[in-house]
């Protein structure tokens, strides 16, 4: 317990430090913006293409981890459905619980990761992210498409990927595995520069979660927000954890697959819902209640595992 917490400390102690920043006003609006555009469009993409192209992935074998992944997500967000009546939600507030059962914030889940099982886990970290990008991105997509029809927008598969493939994160998880199968070496070059944009991506994303924190956002919102965390921070572990043994996984590849599990909504899920349509305002009460709440299951959650 003593190493989870060690290893997990420093990342919420800069999630902390946003909060801090923002709190105290003296960075402009504009300057949070820019780290964010800057953090989802170059860094992070950065980051997940490395990860994924030079890890050491044997794709026949990652079958039951994808298997585990893919169905404890579409489970979850399945399971979402029937809270619609009894908390007498509309389309929009309906969209943002959904969505925040689901989104994995992959800044955390990769810090924790390293920070808990360290290089070793590259493997099972590429094949994770892979997976949950994806996954995430494109059930995001349909709940907007499927409860939220605007502007002539057809609820179809079509739309779901056309609107996914724009989505840089998930570009970058392609690529990554393309280069990965391929078994392409990366240039001279680019190599390094990708790999000094990467470590600018954990450190400036994890200040970024912080500084779109908001408490008050939580108030009078208090059973979809509840809701909401419940399923992204404990249904969704048990499940990707009890699928795992179910299809045989263990060790370090168990446990990465729990950690991104359990591992609180991402801040990305409060843009798309700007985006697109749904309660933003909701969706920022359940991005920060699930950080907030996560600072103290998800170190329970990987001691319990052992």
């Amino acid at each position: 317990m003593t190493h989870v917490l060690s290893a997990i400390a420093p990342i919420f102690l800069i999630i902390a430090l946003g909060v801090l920043l923002r709190a105290r006003g003296k960075l402009p609006d504009e300057f949070w913006r820019g780290i964010e555009k800057l953090t989802f469009s170059a860094l992070f993409p950065s980051l997940l293409f490395l990860k994924i192209a030079d890890a050491h992935i044997d794709w026949a074998a990652a079958l039951p981890l994808v298997g585990a992944i893919l169905i404890g997500f579409h489970l979850t967000a399945a399971l979402t459905v029937p809270l619609r009546r009894p908390l007498g939600l509309g389309a929009e507030a309906f969209v943002a619980v959904f969505q925040g059962a689901i989104r994995t914030n992959a800044y955390v889940g990769i810090a924790v990761v390293l920070g808990v099982c360290g290089n070793a886990a590259a493997g099972p970290l590429g094949v994770t992210l892979l997976t949950v990008a994806i996954t995430i991105n494109y059930l995001g997509v349909w709940g907007h498409l499927h409860w939220l029809r605007r502007d002539g927008r057809p609820g179809s598969w079509r739309g779901i990927v056309v609107d996914s493939s724009k989505n840089p994160l998930i570009q970058a998880c392609v690529l990554g595995a393309a280069f990965n199968v391929a078994g392409i070496g990366l240039p001279p070059v680019v190599a390094p520069t990708l790999e000094l944009l990467s470590r600018a991506a954990l450190p400036l994303g994890l200040i970024a979660v912080g500084g779109g924190l908001s408490i008050s956002a939580v108030r009078g919102s208090y059973l979809p927000v509840a809701a909401s965390t419940i399923y992204k921070l404990a249904l969704l572990p048990l499940l990707v954890w009890g699928l795992g043994v179910a299809f045989g996984l263990d060790g370090m590849t168990l446990v990465v697959a729990v950690i991104f599990a359990a591992v609180p909504t991402s801040s990305t899920a409060y843009v798309v819902s700007r985006q697109m349509g749904s309660d933003a305002d909701l969706m920022a009460a359940i991005v920060t209640a699930t950080h907030f709440v996560g600072i103290f299951s998800l170190p329970l959650i990987i001691a319990v595992m052992g």
